[in-house]
């Protein structure tokens, strides 16, 4: 019965949504970080932005002092391991954190978010809000944008065919997937497809990413 239901809904879907278009960075500038090689913002520099990983071989264990745009997590080995550290703003030392030529890796939170678990946050003011849009979903209050964004309502669940976070694709995964149903003020997914890949996404904690598959059709569950 469940499948049956969850068949219906995606079929109505399907026949009022068509493919969406790609979307970049939507919401301002993206996030940047200085990195210096010397205390004081002194010294070699190198300018790092979102979607970066692992740093290149000649800056691996040597930053010193930098000054971030944006809410970053900086960690000491590749692929965001070992001991993290969340940071902003300018940092003239990086010894006073315990990180001073420690930095292998590091990631920008989309959207200023960050912190504990912060994650996914609801648009004040109202529901789903594709970047640069304009258009936004008020939990059964109408619709105002683009026919090919259009979330389809069920009695038990909520069909989004193009989830985004601060106008970003949302990289694939249950996670993601849970924290973009519940900033909805939904309980968690039922479904979602993660065939498709975008070249920059966010993760379910809104920090960029870099290729990688991202959801679509995603169904959440009102409770």
């Amino acid at each position: 019965m469940k499948r049956a239901i969850l068949t219906a809904v995606l079929a109505m879907a399907t026949a009022t949504v068509g493919p969406a278009a790609a979307q970049s960075f939507g919401g301002g500038r993206q996030p940047s970080a200085i990195l210096f090689d010397q205390p004081n913002f002194q010294g070699r520099q190198t300018t790092i932005y979102g979607t970066a990983t692992n740093l290149p071989r000649d800056w691996n264990d040597k930053t010193m002092s930098a000054r971030f745009q944006g809410r970053w997590r900086i960690c000491q080995d590749s692929d965001f391991r070992g001991r993290c550290q969340d940071v902003s703003g300018d940092v003239p030392n990086m010894n006073t954190l315990g990180m001073g030529e420690a930095i292998t890796s590091l990631q920008a939170y989309a959207g200023g978010g960050g912190g504990s678990g912060g994650g996914f946050r609801p648009p004040a003011g109202d529901g789903w809000r594709p970047g640069g849009s304009g258009s936004s979903w008020s939990g059964g209050g109408g619709w105002s944008g683009p026919s090919q964004f259009r979330p389809a309502e069920g009695v038990r669940s909520v069909f989004f065919p193009y989830p985004t976070y601060d106008g970003l694709d949302i990289a694939a995964g249950s996670s993601a997937a849970n924290a973009f149903c519940r900033s909805q003020g939904l309980g968690s997914s039922a479904y979602y497809d993660s065939s498709q890949r975008a070249q920059q996404a966010v993760d379910g904690d809104g920090r960029y990413t870099g290729p990688t598959n991202v959801l679509r059709d995603l169904v959440c569950r009102r409770y």
